[in-house]
This record gives C-alpha cells, sequence and structure tokens, in this order.
C-alpha cells in the first residue's frame, strides 16, 4: 500500500499532479485546497496518499495532510458517496469545516457544495455523526483553526452576514473568509449589517462595492 510520497513536482493542473519518485512518475488525483499548497511545478512536494480501487478502476489520490485523508477515508465510507464528491467536498469546505458542518448537523452547508443534494447531505450527516472524533485527531494545527472559525461562523449575526453576502453573488467559501475577517476587526458583538459592509470591502470578494 502506497501511504506517501516524497520527489519533484512536475505537473500540477486541474486536479492532477504528477510526482517524480525514484525516477517513476506517479499521477494523483488532489483536491483545489491540495493543489493550491503545493509549491511550483519543479520544487520538491510530499503528498499523503490513498489507492481507491473499485471494479475496473484504479487511482491514486493524493493529500495536503492525514487529515483530508481521513475525510476521505470516512466520506467514501459512505454509501453511494464516491471520490469525486469526497474531492468536491474537500475543495469546497476543507477538513476544518467539514468536520463543523458534521458537528453542527449543517445540512444547509453540505447543499452549498456541487454535487450535494439534500438527501445526501442527510445521509453524510447521519453517517458521520458518530464517527466524528476520528476525523478531529487527525487535524493538524492549521485544520484546528479552520474547526475553530467555522465553529465561530455557524450561527447568529455571523451566519446570517454570510447568507447576505451570498445573496450578492459572492461565493460561499469567499463569503466565510470575509465574514471570518470582519469578525477579526470588529469583535464578535458586530451586527450583520456591520460585518456584511465590511466583508465586502476585502479583497476575497473582488468586484464587490
Amino acid at each position: 500500500m502506497i501511504e506517501y510520497l516524497e520527489g519533484r513536482l512536475m505537473e500540477n493542473q486541474n486536479g492532477q499532479v504528477v510526482l517524480l519518485v525514484g525516477g517513476v512518475g506517479y499521477g494523483l488525483t488532489v483536491s483545489a485546497r491540495t493543489a493550491s499548497r503545493l509549491p511550483a511545478v519543479g520544487e520538491q512536494a510530499h503528498l499523503y496518499t490513498r489507492l481507491y480501487v473499485r471494479e475496473d478502476i484504479m487511482r491514486l489520490y493524493g493529500f495536503s495532510g492525514v487529515g483530508e485523508r481521513a475525510a476521505f477515508d470516512l466520506l467514501t465510507g459512505v454509501p453511494g458517496v464516491g471520490p469525486a464528491l469526497c474531492l468536491a467536498l474537500l475543495s469546497e469546505m476543507g477538513v476544518g469545516e467539514l468536520l463543523q458542518a458534521v458537528m453542527a448537523g449543517d445540512t444547509q452547508r453540505l447543499t452549498r457544495v456541487k454535487g450535494v443534494c439534500r438527501r445526501t447531505a442527510e445521509k453524510l450527516l447521519l453517517e458521520l455523526r458518530n464517527r466524528s472524533d476520528e476525523l478531529a485527531v487527525c487535524l493538524t494545527p492549521e485544520e484546528q483553526q479552520e474547526a475553530a472559525s467555522g465553529a465561530e461562523l455557524s450561527g447568529g449575526a455571523a451566519k446570517d452576514a454570510i447568507a447576505g453576502l451570498e445573496a450578492l453573488d459572492v461565493p460561499p467559501a469567499q463569503a466565510r473568509k470575509a465574514v471570518a475577517r470582519a469578525i477579526e476587526l470588529l469583535g464578535e458583538n458586530a451586527s450583520v449589517e456591520e460585518l456584511i459592509r465590511e466583508g465586502i470591502s476585502f479583497e476575497v470578494v473582488p468586484g464587490i462595492t
């Protein structure tokens, strides 16, 4: 079983990367978040891996950390959820935010991910609710901070401000980043209107004035 690869990054485009290890080029499928964390092509890189085998399909997936790989393992264990949907969730949400959504039972957050209908979201929450501790212990410090940020944004004015930004056609991930930064600046007691006004001024939501 291939668990980890380290070598020269030869390609990184459209969710596909190639690592040159010992003269052999390994092709891996990765989430958008993992792809964005890799160094420039030609530099040394490393990925945690998982070989996925189903009938006539054999594909190697790469992950930036053990937490993302653990999430992949948990998600692919849910009946009817395949690797493509797993990567869509991990690309859009990340491990920390996914963990927070599971713990909060946030169906609405999951359905914002392309390809996740309400029925699938409910199935995911049902299957993962009692296994969130398995995911939590694998979080890196960065992912732990992401989970804490997700908890801060899960209710009250923050949640309404995120919905307000999304109503202005701001993508969900950017809306959450904008509100998180607004809270850092204004404090947790800021109103919905203040968070939206401050949020749309950040560079993470270009084109909104």
